[in-house]
Parts: structure tokens; C-alpha cells; sequence
């Protein structure tokens, strides 16, 4: 059932029957950087007549969709001090990282705001990032629909390589490059190893 080094196996699927206005408005779709997660989340919010909100926009508000800033707009309203942080992508201007530990609560506090938000307002919601298995306490995920794209890690790592960092950069910066490859490749190993501990998890709850 983990994500495999090599081979793409079918997304994981949970509770999908409790996606609904009575038991969750709320639909979980995550996967590692790469996966593909994002395009599957907004297709599969927009098939089921749904809002798709990415969590990236919490540290990525510029390059994010409409539909995302305007309720994290709403959510800033509610905690204007992060504002800041916002727009300076929370660690970009703290040089020890002591803003990581305010990331990973803000995550919490805006999950459940889009929690109550979607029940308020009669909407049904898909909610897509790595946060759900990086950032976010796992108890919040029990007995929640969620997805979980399974394409393979090395698939993902590439898909990742060449949309955050080649593309990006000039074959005159190929001794950057490789430092990059260095580093997108130790940070999917992590990441590997976070969503199969969250999998094993999910399924251990799934099944008591």
C-alpha cells in the first residue's frame, strides 16, 4: 500500500462516502512534491462541483490560485499578524527558522478554519498539499475522505526536478543545477519516508 520507489501504483482512497455537508465537507488529497496531486485535486473538485484550495497558498499566496487567496484572504482577516509572514513566505526573511514551528500551527488553524468555513457557508471543499502529511497533527486526518496520489518517488522527484529547478535556471548555471539535484533528491527521500509513516498510519486507524 506505501508509495514505492519505481513503480506508480492507483491513488489510496478513504471515506470517500463521508464526503458530504452532514459528515465532512472537507476532501484531503496529497501525495509527494510531483505527484501530480494538484492537477488530480482540481479536476476531481471541479467534477464533483467543488472549491480546490491549496495549501501552498499559506507560504505561496502570488503564485497561487484565485479561488485559494481569497479564503486565506478571508482567514487573514481573522489573524492579521501573519500577514507578514505571508507575504515573506514565513522562513524567507529568518535566517535560524523559528518561524517553522508558527508554519506548522497555522496549518492546523487554517485547516480547521476551511473545516468551518465549509460548513457555514454549505460548500464542499478539496483540500491539497504536503501539509496534510508534513504539517498537520495526523489525528485531525482520522475518519476524514482523503486521497493519496501513489505515483512512484523517483517519478515525482523528476517531475519535481525539472519544474522547480531546471526550468528555472540557465545550462551556464549547470554547477547550481547539480547542487539543486542534490537537494531535491534528499528532500524526496524525507518526504518518502513521512507519507509512508502517515499511510501506515491511516491504515492502522482505518482498520481498528
Amino acid at each position: 500500500m506505501k508509495i514505492h520507489l519505481l513503480k506508480n501504483f492507483k491513488p489510496l482512497c478513504y471515506n470517500l462516502d463521508k464526503w458530504n455537508m452532514i459528515q465532512s465537507p472537507l476532501l484531503l488529497v496529497t501525495g509527494l512534491s510531483g505527484s501530480g496531486k494538484t492537477t488530480f485535486a482540481q479536476k476531481f473538485a471541479k467534477h464533483h462541483h467543488a472549491i480546490c484550495i491549496s495549501f501552498d497558498v499559506l507560504k505561496f499566496y502570488n503564485e497561487s490560485p484565485k479561488q485559494s487567496q481569497k479564503l486565506l484572504d478571508i482567514f487573514m482577516k481573522k489573524y492579521p499578524a501573519i500577514e507578514k509572514k505571508v507575504f515573506n513566505q514565513w522562513s524567507k526573511s529568518d535566517k535560524i527558522n523559528t518561524n517553522d514551528i508558527l508554519y506548522n500551527y497555522y496549518c492546523n488553524v487554517f485547516f480547521d478554519f476551511l473545516m468551518d468555513y465549509s460548513k457555514q457557508h454549505n460548500i464542499k471543499i478539496v483540500l491539497e498539499g504536503i501539509q496534510i502529511f508534513v504539517r498537520l497533527h495526523p489525528s485531525k486526518s482520522v475518519g476524514l475522505p482523503i486521497i493519496i496520489i501513489r505515483s512512484s518517488s523517483i517519478n515525482c522527484f523528476l517531475k519535481k526536478l525539472k519544474r522547480d529547478y531546471i526550468t528555472k535556471f540557465s545550462i551556464f548555471k549547470i554547477n547550481l543545477i547539480r547542487c539543486l539535484i542534490h537537494d531535491a533528491y534528499m528532500y524526496h527521500i524525507k518526504q518518502k519516508e513521512d507519507i509512508n509513516k502517515y499511510i501506515t498510519y491511516l491504515s492502522i486507524i482505518h482498520n481498528i
